[in-house]
Protein backbone atom coordinates (compact mmCIF):
# COMPACT_ATOMS: atom_id res chain seq x y z
CA UNK A 1 0.00 0.00 0.00
CA UNK A 2 3.07 2.58 0.67
CA UNK A 3 4.68 1.96 -2.62
CA UNK A 4 1.01 2.79 -4.34
CA UNK A 5 1.30 5.97 -2.07
CA UNK A 6 4.78 7.06 -2.75
CA UNK A 7 5.61 5.68 -6.27
CA UNK A 8 3.90 8.55 -7.86
CA UNK A 9 5.84 11.57 -5.72
CA UNK A 10 9.45 9.59 -6.36
CA UNK A 11 8.32 9.83 -9.74
CA UNK A 12 7.57 12.99 -10.24
CA UNK A 13 10.59 13.86 -8.18
CA UNK A 14 13.11 11.84 -10.52
CA UNK A 15 11.24 13.48 -13.96
CA UNK A 16 11.39 16.95 -12.63
CA UNK A 17 15.32 16.34 -12.28
CA UNK A 18 16.25 15.15 -14.90
CA UNK A 19 14.02 17.19 -16.98
CA UNK A 20 15.27 20.49 -15.31
CA UNK A 21 19.51 19.22 -15.51
CA UNK A 22 18.46 18.85 -19.92
CA UNK A 23 16.55 22.18 -19.82
CA UNK A 24 19.45 23.24 -17.91
CA UNK A 25 22.29 21.82 -20.01
CA UNK A 26 20.27 23.26 -23.02
CA UNK A 27 20.03 26.74 -21.88
CA UNK A 28 24.11 27.09 -21.39
CA UNK A 29 24.78 25.30 -24.58
CA UNK A 30 22.50 28.27 -26.24
CA UNK A 31 23.98 31.13 -23.84
CA UNK A 32 27.72 29.88 -25.15
CA UNK A 33 26.37 29.56 -29.33
CA UNK A 34 24.86 32.98 -28.84
CA UNK A 35 28.22 34.28 -27.20
CA UNK A 36 30.86 31.99 -29.72
CA UNK A 37 28.73 33.57 -32.80
CA UNK A 38 28.86 37.31 -31.45
CA UNK A 39 32.81 36.78 -30.64
CA UNK A 40 33.40 35.69 -34.08
CA UNK A 41 31.35 38.74 -35.81
CA UNK A 42 33.48 40.66 -33.19
CA UNK A 43 37.14 39.53 -33.94
CA UNK A 44 36.47 38.70 -37.69
CA UNK A 45 34.24 40.82 -38.49
CA UNK A 46 31.95 38.42 -40.02
CA UNK A 47 28.14 38.98 -41.41
CA UNK A 48 24.90 38.26 -39.55
CA UNK A 49 24.54 35.43 -42.46
CA UNK A 50 28.16 33.63 -41.05
CA UNK A 51 27.02 34.30 -37.80
CA UNK A 52 23.84 32.19 -37.72
CA UNK A 53 25.53 29.17 -39.34
CA UNK A 54 27.94 29.40 -36.51
CA UNK A 55 25.41 29.12 -34.13
CA UNK A 56 23.44 26.62 -36.15
CA UNK A 57 26.35 24.15 -35.65
CA UNK A 58 27.20 25.11 -32.07
CA UNK A 59 23.78 24.55 -31.03
CA UNK A 60 23.65 20.93 -32.96
CA UNK A 61 21.05 18.95 -34.67
CA UNK A 62 18.52 18.45 -31.36
CA UNK A 63 18.84 21.68 -30.88
CA UNK A 64 19.10 23.45 -34.11
CA UNK A 65 16.01 22.53 -34.90
CA UNK A 66 12.89 25.08 -35.28
CA UNK A 67 14.92 27.71 -33.63
CA UNK A 68 14.37 31.08 -34.03
CA UNK A 69 17.53 34.35 -34.23
CA UNK A 70 17.36 38.16 -34.05
CA UNK A 71 20.95 39.26 -35.05
CA UNK A 72 21.20 42.80 -34.17
CA UNK A 73 24.65 43.81 -35.82
CA UNK A 74 26.46 47.40 -35.23
CA UNK A 75 27.33 49.75 -37.50
CA UNK A 76 30.49 51.01 -36.92
CA UNK A 77 33.41 49.53 -34.23
CA UNK A 78 32.55 49.83 -30.77
CA UNK A 79 29.02 50.03 -30.68
CA UNK A 80 27.23 46.79 -28.86
CA UNK A 81 25.62 44.13 -31.31
CA UNK A 82 22.89 41.75 -29.53
CA UNK A 83 21.50 38.13 -30.36
CA UNK A 84 18.31 36.83 -29.43
CA UNK A 85 17.53 33.66 -30.02
CA UNK A 86 14.38 31.16 -29.34
CA UNK A 87 14.48 27.33 -29.02
CA UNK A 88 11.36 25.38 -28.28
CA UNK A 89 11.81 23.26 -24.78
CA UNK A 90 10.72 19.63 -26.54
CA UNK A 91 14.03 20.45 -28.21
CA UNK A 92 15.64 20.10 -25.86
CA UNK A 93 13.93 17.17 -23.80
CA UNK A 94 11.10 14.81 -23.76
CA UNK A 95 8.22 15.98 -22.17
CA UNK A 96 8.66 13.83 -19.30
CA UNK A 97 5.97 15.53 -16.94
CA UNK A 98 2.96 16.34 -19.04
CA UNK A 99 1.26 13.27 -17.07
CA UNK A 100 1.42 15.26 -13.75
CA UNK A 101 0.14 18.27 -15.55
CA UNK A 102 3.68 19.90 -16.01
CA UNK A 103 3.57 20.19 -20.21
CA UNK A 104 6.15 21.47 -22.47
CA UNK A 105 4.02 22.25 -25.53
CA UNK A 106 4.31 25.46 -26.33
CA UNK A 107 7.12 26.73 -24.36
CA UNK A 108 10.42 28.06 -25.42
CA UNK A 109 14.09 28.15 -23.98
CA UNK A 110 15.34 32.15 -24.89
CA UNK A 111 18.78 33.26 -24.45
CA UNK A 112 20.20 37.01 -25.22
CA UNK A 113 23.83 37.58 -25.54
CA UNK A 114 25.50 41.34 -26.25
CA UNK A 115 29.16 42.16 -27.14
CA UNK A 116 30.98 45.17 -28.04
CA UNK A 117 32.31 45.03 -31.62
CA UNK A 118 35.67 45.17 -32.76
CA UNK A 119 35.31 45.17 -36.14
CA UNK A 120 32.06 45.35 -38.34
CA UNK A 121 31.38 43.33 -41.70
CA UNK A 122 31.02 46.07 -43.66
CA UNK A 123 33.69 49.19 -42.69
CA UNK A 124 32.26 52.53 -43.03
CA UNK A 125 33.00 54.98 -45.68
CA UNK A 126 35.42 57.31 -45.18
CA UNK A 127 33.08 60.63 -45.45
CA UNK A 128 31.38 59.51 -42.37
CA UNK A 129 33.60 58.62 -39.84
CA UNK A 130 34.33 61.95 -37.39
Amino acid sequence: MELVLVLPIFLLIICGLVEFIMISSAQSRMDQAAHAGLRMMSVSGADSKQCEQRIGELLGPRLAMNYQVQIIPAEYPGEISEIQMRIPMHNACPDMLWMFGFGLQGRYLQSTAAMVMERVSEPAVDGDML
